[in-house]
């Protein structure tokens, strides 16, 4: 489906505005990149060690998630994306980066936390990939950290999944999509969606009744808000799930009360395996 025009003259307008800072973050990015370890294809897709992998966003059900099944979950290759590096539960063997509200504290949290010491960051790449640009330009990730870039298609639309790196990440309507499309091209089999509740805009570092202040302050947002564009996203997804099935890859989400789960399987933790795993190391990666 191509873009409304309201949708296109938006873009445009921020192409334009945006010029000079987006040329700035790329000179930046250029310059230093050489900083970090750049990873292939071949070399990133070679780290998958599971057929499994957990996505993790930032919703309030991160919480709800026992020990016991951290340490299941942890037997399987883990994938972050937005503010999930505030969180102490998990290692991540990946973490993306497209959109980022504030990106000095965001590359903070990174830095800081143990369980992202050996993470491969995944990282948009391109003209108007002003966050990332400036995530690798400012070099905000500790040194010779494994970098893979990629190059983001498809915002604000209801295409579905890209079929290969090369062609670029379909972002469609929020980054969990994005996330999800990566996890596809990893090729991952079975790719759980967890703390992507949509029904709510609760996150797991604030207290449950907790409104993120800019979004109280600037855009009438509350904690009990639906997920912006959770009308869009959740579509989309039901849209993914079928065709992705059709390739023998299941989405599923783990929270059961999350939107989500109106379009795709509840994934069942087995109580068992829970109950007996080994925890990993935090600092064991894929």
């Amino acid at each position: 489906m191509f873009k409304s025009i309201t949708t296109f003259i938006q873009d445009k307008y921020w192409k334009l505005k945006s010029a000079p800072r987006c040329a700035l973050a790329q000179t930046k990015n250029l310059l230093n990149q050489h900083h970090y370890h750049l990873l292939s294809e071949t070399e990133l897709k070679a780290t998958r060690i599971s057929d499994t992998a957990f996505i993790f966003g930032s919703g309030y059900s991160i919480n709800n998630i026992t020990p016991a099944q951290w340490r299941y979950i942890a037997q399987h290759n883990t994938v972050s994306f937005r503010e999930f590096p505030r969180q102490n539960f998990i290692r991540a063997d990946y973490h993306i980066t497209g959109e980022v509200d504030f990106l000095e504290p965001y590359a903070q949290h990174i830095r800081e936390n143990l369980h992202y010491q050996n993470t491969i960051f995944i990282v948009q790449k391109g003209w108007s990939a002003y966050m990332g640009n400036n995530l690798i330009g400012k070099k905000l990730l500790l040194p010779n950290a494994r970098i893979f870039r990629f190059r983001r298609i498809g915002r604000s639309q209801y295409i579905p999944p890209s079929n290969s790196f090369s062609t670029g990440i379909v972002h469609g309507f929020n980054s969990s999509l994005s996330v999800t499309n990566f996890a596809y091209l990893m090729g991952w089999k079975h790719i759980v969606l967890a703390g992507i509740d949509l029904n709510d805009k609760r996150y797991f570092w604030l207290k449950p009744d907790e409104t993120r202040a800019y979004e109280k302050k600037g855009m009438g947002i509350t904690y009990q808000s639906v997920f912006t564009n959770a009308d869009q996203i959740v579509p989309l997804f039901e849209y993914w799930t079928k065709i992705l099935s059709e390739e023998r890859v299941q989405l599923y989400t783990l929270n059961p009360k999350s939107l989500l789960a109106d379009v795709m399987p509840i994934y069942q933790i087995p109580q068992e395996a829970a109950s007996t795993a080994h925890q990993t190391s935090p600092d064991t990666n894929a």
